[in-house]
């Protein structure tokens, strides 16, 4: 009994081990068999077919390939299940393209040490040495290097972990994956492999522009950094402090000063006009307030260094690998930190509409990320008051103010009536509080929806709109609202929506936005409207703008990217945002 017990403990401990003895376990066996028993080319096969259903590769930092084991096993059928890389036939130029590509990731923003860059290249001179029967080590080391291969391909075209982590829409997550096998075996064929970073990276124009910036910080990231400035209070433009000549250096690093102004003897403690304007400079480009003070956000964009930039110019591109190939056509886009929106005719238009936004509240009403068909826009539009905002913020005023809808000019009506039917009530708040009727506010001066707003049906039911807040945008930090866009220049963005309907031009726009009634026009063609989140922007100027992370979604992409870089890890849903208030 005792040995039958031990038996089957040892069973279980067995089915428990690590998968890395069952390759070990089908690895002896091949190689105990008899010299005689099979081919090479056989031997070879098996091994291979063996170590891929295993999806374990012990030679690797991050064993566990699964999730690319159907591209290897696709990439190696192409190829008979034989090696790929190893062998007096196989051309050395493959070899050396493919550590080439690994050990400068970093041009990408990628890691070479994620690719096993080095430790490959260790593998490959060791196979060198191998005789032709040494067929254990080969098919090793060859598929170590495919893992590789199509782990660096599969993250520079659909980036390193999945937008669907922090609810970004299916259309992201859905992007059109390559055929990363049928690719890569094309270029290995044609000895072509330094061409698949120009193939697989995103062919946007910014990327190109951030993967330049990346590199120049790179360069300035090794040189001597400068130390932090630290104002006690906000410096004013004439005003003196000890660390001016600092100050100076800094703005000599951004470009903004030149050689002569810093070292021509112009080292006093004085805030003079030199600096002033060249913060003023810095501040017009970051989209901030240029009154040349510097306050906390001035002194956060003057402290960061090098390698701040290049953690966060990072993190953009891997968000452009998940965007998906933008249509022909105009186009509508909201940077959420950059409180920035562009209108643009077409793919080429190097001289798109732009304005300030106003986006949701940090942490309260996110504005989502989302990408949506605009279909229609409104002139003179109700405002059709969510019941979250009526419960929070409205019903406490109507207790205490019996007057406070008929002030505000807010009408009742039953839930599901049209626009033009009204509905009063007894007992108001009982009523609003059962959903059994709904509140919306008559167009005019005190809609906080302005004179126009923008539809694109999306499930957070935001969308853009007028204001009659004008003041709120000259604010350097403009997250403010329930969650939808507020635009500064409604009036421009409608003639750029309707700049393809016959019937509207300058005028027609303007009566209607002063018309007495509310007018529905449905667009012939709709037009895409895509709201983003990016920290770092080069724009039309080809100069970088750098954003504060308002909604934290920066070192929340960075955790997630420090886990998948832990060998084995998970993915996990990283984070979900905040609450999205409906239509405000």
């Amino acid at each position: 009994m005792k040995q039958q017990a031990a038996s089957t403990n040892n069973q279980t401990k067995l089915r428990k081990s690590s998968p890395y003895l069952l390759t070990i376990l089908a690895l002896l066996y091949f190689f105990s068999q008899p010299a005689g028993a099979q081919s090479p080319e056989s031997g070879v096969r098996q091994t291979i077919e063996s170590l891929l259903a295993a999806k374990q590769h012990p030679l690797l930092s991050q064993a566990d390939f699964s999730q690319y084991s159907e591209a290897l096993k696709q990439l190696y059928q192409m190829n008979a299940n034989q090696l790929i890389w190893l062998g007096a036939d196989k051309p050395a130029k493959n070899r050396d393209d493919v550590l080439s590509l690994l050990s400068n990731t970093k041009t990408d923003g990628l890691s070479p040490d994620v690719y096993d860059a080095e430790r490959l290249r260790g593998y490959l001179q060791q196979a060198a040495t191998l005789p032709q029967n040494a067929t254990s080590e080969l098919v090793s080391y060859d598929l170590a290097l495919s893992i590789a291969l199509v782990h660096y391909a599969r993250d520079l075209h659909m980036g390193r972990v999945d937008p669907r982590n922090f609810d970004y829409p299916v259309k992201f997550a859905a992007k059109s994956a390559v055929d990363v096998a049928a690719l890569l075996s094309q270029h290995i064929q044609q000895q072509t492999l330094a061409e698949l970073p120009a193939v697989l990276a995103p062919k946007f124009k910014q990327y190109q522009q951030l993967k330049t910036l990346l590199a120049s910080y790179r360069q300035q990231n090794t040189a001597a950094q400068l130390p932090k400035l630290l104002f006690a209070k906000s410096l004013r433009p004439g005003e003196q402090d000890l660390q001016l000549p600092e100050l100076r250096r800094h703005l000599l690093a951004l470009g903004e000063l030149k050689a002569e102004e810093v070292l021509g003897g112009n080292t006093d403690n004085i805030y003079d006009n030199a600096a002033i304007e060249a913060v003023k400079r810095l501040q017009q480009q970051q989209g901030l307030k240029a009154d040349g003070v510097i306050g906390k956000q001035t002194l956060a964009l003057l402290n960061q260094s090098p390698a701040d930039k290049i953690g966060r110019i990072e993190l953009a591109m891997e968000r452009l690998r998940w965007m998906p190939a933008l249509p022909e056509g105009p186009r509508i886009a909201v940077n959420i930190p950059a409180f920035q929106l562009w209108a643009f005719n077409s793919r080429e238009d190097e001289q798109p509409l732009t304005m300030k936004v106003i986006v949701g509240k940090a942490e309260k009403n996110q504005t989502p990320v989302l990408w949506e068909e605009m279909k229609y826009l409104e002139f003179m539009p109700y405002w059709n008051i969510p019941q979250s905002i009526m419960d929070k913020e409205m019903l406490p005023k109507l207790l205490s103010d019996e007057e406070f809808l008929a002030n505000q000019d807010i009408e009742l009506v039953d839930r599901h009536a049209d626009d033009n039917e009204e509905d009063n009530q007894d007992s108001i708040v009982d009523e609003i509080k059962s959903g059994r009727i709904r509140a919306r506010q008559r167009p005019g001066s005190n809609n906080p929806l302005g004179r126009v707003k923008f539809i694109f049906p999306n499930k957070a039911d935001v969308y853009l709109h007028d204001t009659p807040g004008k003041s709120a945008f000259n604010r350097d930090r403009r997250d403010l609202s329930h969650g939808c866009v507020r635009v500064a220049e409604a009036e421009k963005l409608a003639e750029f929506v309707l700049g393809d309907e016959t019937a509207w031009d300058q005028q027609t726009i303007q009566q209607a936005m002063a018309g007495p009634k509310t007018q529905r026009v449905s667009l012939k063609n709709s037009i895409p409207v895509l709201f983003f989140y990016t920290t770092v922007f080069v724009d039309r100027d080809d100069k970088p703008r750098f954003y504060p992370d308002i909604y934290g979604q920066d070192s929340l992409l960075q955790n997630a990217l420090n886990k998948a870089l832990a060998p084995n890890a998970k993915q996990q849903v990283v984070i979900k945002t905040g609450n999205l208030a409906r239509g405000g």
